[in-house]
C-alpha cells in the first residue's frame, strides 16, 4: 500500500496542475467591455455624411476597414454622421448596416475626390439590407430573401442572373419567396430605387446553397466533423481530466483490495 501512495499523490498533483492551468488561462484572458469606446487618430479635415436606408437601421461608417463612427437611422430611415475627422487625401468610405430586426445586412462604399478640405455629402441612399430565411436548402426547395429599405421603395433582387422586383411596404420591409431552387451555389444582391433615386451598389453578396442528395450527405458529414472538432478543441481539458480520474479510481480500488486482503490475512493468523 505504501509503495502505491507516491503514484497516487503524483496523479493528484497532475490533476491539480491541469485545473490550475485552466483557471489561470481564464484569469489571464482579456475580457471585453460593452462600455468600451474607440478613438481614432486626429485628422486634418471633417467629413459629414447624411442619407437614408431603412427605419431604425444601425449604420457603421468605416474606411479601409477602420471604424470611424456609428449611428442609427430615425423612424423615417434618415441618418446623419457629422464631423468625422479625416486626413488630407481621404477618398473612400463605406457603410456597414443592419436592420433593426437583424434580418439582413447592407454593405456599400463611396469614392470621392481626394480631400483637400472638409467634405459634406448629402442624400446618400444606401442599398437594402438582405438576408435569407435559410442559406442552405435541398435541391428543389425554397427559401425567402428578405430585408428592409426605405418605406415604399422598389427593391431589385439579383438572383440566378435575373432581376426580380417588388415594392417594400410602409415599414420598409420586403421579401421574395424563391421556390424550386435548382442545385447550385447562388450569389444574391439587392438594390433599391425611390423617387428615381437609385441606391448605392452593394459591395457584398449573400450566398445561397441548394444541395443535391450527394451534396447533402457531404454537408452532413462536414457539419458532424466540425462539431466534433469544436467539442475536442473547446473542452480539451476533459480529455485529460477524465482519464486521470478513472486511473485514480482504479488505483484506489486496488489499494482497497490490498488493504482488505492484508486485513483478512492478519485476522486469519490472529485467529489461528
Amino acid at each position: 500500500m505504501l509503495k502505491l501512495l507516491p503514484k497516487v499523490l503524483l496523479l493528484l498533483f497532475i490533476l491539480y496542475a491541469v485545473f490550475s492551468f485552466n483557471s489561470y488561462a481564464q484569469y489571464r484572458t482579456p475580457k471585453g467591455n460593452l462600455g468600451s469606446t474607440v478613438s481614432g487618430t486626429l485628422g486634418d479635415f471633417y467629413l459629414t455624411v447624411s442619407g437614408y436606408i431603412a427605419p431604425f437601421a444601425s449604420i457603421v461608417l468605416t474606411s479601409d476597414g477602420v471604424y470611424l463612427r456609428a449611428t442609427t437611422a430615425d423612424e423615417n430611415g434618415y441618418f446623419t454622421i457629422p464631423e468625422v475627422l479625416i486626413k488630407k487625401g481621404f477618398s473612400k468610405f463605406c457603410f456597414d448596416a443592419i436592420d433593426f430586426r437583424r434580418l439582413g445586412e447592407s454593405f456599400s462604399c463611396k469614392t470621392i475626390p481626394p480631400a483637400t478640405g472638409s467634405v459634406t455629402i448629402e442624400d446618400i441612399f444606401l442599398p437594402p439590407t438582405l438576408g435569407l430565411s435559410r442559406s442552405t436548402i435541398e435541391a428543389g426547395g425554397s427559401t425567402t430573401a428578405w430585408g428592409y429599405t426605405m418605406p415604399n421603395a422598389t427593391v431589385i433582387l439579383n438572383f440566378a442572373g435575373k432581376n426580380l422586383t417588388i415594392k417594400a411596404d410602409s415599414t420598409g420591409f420586403y421579401q421574395f419567396v424563391l421556390n424550386n431552387v435548382q442545385a447550385g451555389i447562388y450569389e444574391l444582391s439587392a438594390k433599391a430605387k425611390l423617387n428615381d433615386k437609385k441606391s448605392l451598389d452593394p459591395q457584398k453578396k449573400v450566398t445561397l446553397k441548394s444541395l443535391s442528395k450527394a451534396d447533402q450527405v457531404v454537408n452532413w458529414l462536414e457539419e458532424l466533423l466540425r462539431k466534433l472538432w469544436d467539442l475536442l478543441t473547446t473542452y480539451w481539458f476533459i480529455w485529460i481530466v477524465v482519464p486521470v480520474l478513472i486511473l485514480i479510481i482504479i488505483l484506489l480500488g486496488r489499494l482497497l483490495k490490498l488493504h482488505r486482503h492484508h486485513y483478512l490475512h492478519h485476522k486469519y493468523f490472529v485467529g489461528y
